[in-house]
């Protein structure tokens, strides 16, 4: 069981105090080729402390006495409904998540008589007990929750001013609620309610609220199961059954895990490529609402107290990534949490704007969470290597590109209003942060997401002016005139000597040709304007040079561009590449991507980013009518920007 706004920490100003500084120091190193240095200075001094983590709420166990084996499960996930099954033994299990009633609902029903204990437990600290007829689970988050890969003597730290949660289950039909626990006897039909709740108020302020009675109050007024049932398929359908892709049978009698061995093997099942798709837009319904939190690195489905990059907001690529497919799949209406979550990172960008540039408006950097922290987040004592992903502020501006493209998608007039505001105070960031080298505006201290160039002196990272910033910073200053705002004119990325992007603003030794990032290649995609034929030429050269390797995340991207550039068979082999078999046991960082069992994203280990990379890039495949020739069956739905859609068959890869 999770809950989206379970998160470690509570409001804390993580910015470094007078980094500004040291600004000049850094831009002086990295303008005299000294990276060193700048690198030295940045790690040292201009260093942030790490976000907070996303964490598990708890489990719910049920203990049946007898009827049941280890053996001859059936399990089964309805898609178009939002409807996970298990059956064994004459005994089905039931459960869904219910928008409409804010509720997980759990329905028991057998041939035969049952008896089952049924609890609650957490990782987290807590204390479980019954009231009346109500099981509740109440506990604490830790204040601070470091991420695995930082090595210190108490990484979880609990106190006081952390956020506090509630679980609270009650049973439609006959139960005792004792010990703990609920028990069932000799039933043959029970539903369980369960709702989940925090103390989370908002993103800056102390979480305070009583998670307890929000917990019950969702259990007043409590309608009988074939009503949750009748009004969540209703709701979940709604939003799924607006797109439609029929790509033939395939090996759809197969269990999903044999089917991804088969075409690791070499089968041809496209009905698995459709169903892949229509799990990302699954996802995208299941975790991100009007009212949620924006989707983090691992969805809700995170199971670890120090989950994988604290299953955070990584928003140099992720969170966008986890996006890209809401607008074209038609789930507009999912996309409002990204919204908020940018809002939020407006406000409190604006103390790291000042405290690390002495700039006006607000930025961003690498990471965030709930709490909407903008700080280039690393060792918090200063003492790590973190130069090579914190000291980069071009998030914001692609996020607010991101919510001008949801505007493009909607044509919603007021939403336009609502969001300019976000573009003149990022502006407002950009006119004071740009410095002048060689001619030219420029950013500075920058660099290229996670990776690493070879200069004269070894290894580095810092530099000035980037190609992602190029990119990014070309769209955003363009819809800003739009808006009618004076911005700065910068000249778009061009190709370099080799014919294919650069990634960085010389050009540099690559360290790791076949690098998991492609930032530098945003002004291909996901940049929401054409970009011209020399740019397209360019970008598939350094797509070949780059491979069809990589993570989960990373194969989902490559999909999304080999689409746009309209090379089908190219985005068809990534995106076998993706359903590449991965054991859910076994988490090896960085190595090659794929699909575990369930066809959650192995990045490895567990993202979900992948799962909305993907999807997006099948969709834009569809709506460049750029398909594999194996490809036939049919479409519905697609959305195009202005409202329009996509229906129709699909014949050798082509719209007919």
């Amino acid at each position: 069981m999770n809950e989206d706004t379970l998160w470690s920490g509570y409001p804390k100003d993580l910015n470094t105090k007078g980094a500004s500084a040291h600004l000049d120091d850094i831009r002086k190193a990295i303008f005299s080729g000294d990276y060193e240095t700048a690198e030295k200075i940045a790690n040292s001094d201009f260093h942030g402390h790490w976000c907070e983590s996303y964490l598990p709420f708890g489990n719910l166990s049920i203990e049946f006495k007898s009827s049941v084996s280890k053996k001859g499960y059936k399990r089964t996930l309805d898609l178009s409904k939002g409807i996970a099954k298990t059956e064994c033994k004459g005994i089905t299990e039931t459960v869904f998540a219910s928008n409409p009633a804010d509720l997980i609902v759990v329905h028991l029903e057998a041939e035969k008589e049952f008896s089952c204990d049924i609890s609650f437990n957490s990782l987290l600290q807590n204390q479980v007990y019954t009231n009346e007829d109500t099981l509740i689970m109440e506990g604490s988050a830790p204040e601070v929750c470091q991420p695995p890969y930082y090595s210190v003597e108490n990484p979880i730290i609990y106190g006081d001013k952390a956020m506090k949660f509630a679980g609270a289950a009650k049973i439609l039909g006959d139960a005792v609620f004792e010990d703990g626990k609920i028990v069932v006897s000799n039933q043959k039909e029970i539903t369980i309610l369960i709702s989940l709740a925090t103390s989370f108020v908002d993103f800056k302020s102390m979480p305070t609220a009583n998670a307890l009675e929000r917990a019950m109050a969702r259990f007043e007024n409590i309608k009988p199961y074939a009503q949750l049932l009748e009004e969540h398929i209703a709701d979940f359908s709604a939003l799924f059954d607006r797109v439609e892709l029929d790509l033939g049978e395939g090996n759809s009698h197969m269990p999903t895990n044999k089917r991804l061995k088969a075409v690791h093997k070499g089968a041809t099942d496209n009905a698995l490529v459709a169903l892949l798709f229509q799990y990302g837009r699954y996802l995208t319904i299941s975790a991100s609402r009007k009212g949620t939190a924006a989707m983090n690195l691992q969805g809700i489905w995170n199971e670890h107290m120090r989950a994988p990059w604290s299953s955070n907001y990584t928003i140099n690529i992720n969170t966008q990534m986890n996006y890209w497919c809401t607008d074209i799949c038609n789930l507009s209406e999912c996309f409002e949490p990204l919204t908020e979550l940018v809002k939020q990172l407006a406000e409190k960008g604006t103390v790291t704007a000042k405290d690390y540039y002495n700039c006006s408006g607000f930025c961003s950097h690498h990471n965030s969470d709930i709490w909407a922290n903008t700080n280039p987040a690393g060792d918090p004592n200063g003492k790590g290597n973190d130069s090579s992903y914190s000291i980069w502020q071009a998030s914001a501006p692609w996020l607010l590109i991101m919510l001008y493209e949801h505007y493009q998608y909607t044509g919603d007039e007021a939403y336009k209003e609502e969001i300019k505001p976000l573009f003149k105070a990022n502006l407002d960031f950009y006119k004071d942060f740009l410095v002048e080298h060689n001619g030219e505006l420029v950013t500075c201290p920058s660099l290229s997401p996670e990776n690493t160039y070879l200069s004269e002196n070894g290894a580095h990272c810092l530099t000035y002016m980037p190609n992602m910033d190029r990119g990014i910073l070309f769209d955003f200053f363009k819809i800003c005139r739009e808006f009618g705002f004076d911005a700065p004119e910068i000249e778009q990325v061009k190709p370099a000597s080799d014919g294919r992007i650069p990634e960085w603003c010389e050009e540099f030794g690559e360290r790791e040709i076949e690098h998991r990032h492609v930032s530098h290649l945003y002004c291909v995609y996901p940049s929401p304007f054409e970009c011209d034929d020399a740019l397209k030429k360019a970008c598939e050269k350094s797509l070949y040079a780059r491979g069809f390797g990589g993570t989960g995340w990373s194969l989902g991207w490559k999909v999304c561009l080999w689409a746009r550039l309209r090379n089908a068979e190219n985005a068809n082999k990534l995106i076998i590449n993706q359903l590449r078999p991965k054991h859910p046991k076994i988490n090896i960082f960085y190595s090659g991507g794929g699909s575990y069992p369930n066809l959650l994203d192995a990045h490895p280990p567990f993202q979900i980013d992948g799962n909305f990379g993907v999807a997006a890039g099948i969709a834009e495949m569809i709506k460049n009518n750029a398909m594999p020739k194996s490809w036939n069956g049919t479409v519905k739905g697609i959305k195009l920007k202005g409202g329009k859609e996509i229906s129709g068959k699909i014949v050798n890869g082509k719209l007919a």
